[in-house]
């Protein structure tokens, strides 16, 4: 064969392997439901971003007396992020108060708290908390990532 003649035969083998590339139903199904899946999500995502509102984080301490016998005086804190933005290094504060004054306070720190999410942790008094008038909490400081 010449130079000539295997070029040609490999032009005609490009025209042919074309031809027969007919899909079957299972493809275009796969390919339907392939291309229905990525336009919902498509379409889910631009939806979240147009009713999106920014916010700034907005935590809100609970807690909760969670005795055991080797820490007694623990308190479970549970801080809710109902904000639209993660708030790191959140510093939170219990304090006992018995007539206006501060007997003891506790502190926690919580790395982050994602947009609309809940983390927990807990905490140790020394004083008995009964004895105290008062147990507050307040959220002391935290930083917008």
């Amino acid at each position: 064969m010449t130079g000539k003649q295997e070029q040609e035969n490999k032009q005609s083998q490009v025209g042919r392997a074309g031809e027969d590339d007919d899909k079957n139903a299972l493809e275009w199904t796969v390919f339907g439901v392939s291309l229905l899946l990525v336009l919902s999500i498509l379409a889910y995502l631009s939806y979240q971003t147009y009713i999106d509102t920014p916010s700034t984080p907005d935590l809100v301490v609970r807690y909760y007396p969670d005795p055991t016998d080797n820490a007694p005086q623990r308190y479970r804190v549970e801080v809710y992020n109902e904000g639209g933005e993660t708030a790191e290094e959140v510093q939170i504060e219990l304090t006992l108060e018995k007539g206006g004054e501060v007997l003891e306070s506790a502190q926690l720190n919580i790395a982050f708290a994602p947009k609309n999410s809940k983390r927990e942790g807990w905490v140790n008094f020394k004083e008995d908390p009964m004895q105290a008038d008062t147990l507050a909490a307040r959220v002391m400081s935290y930083k917008r990532p």
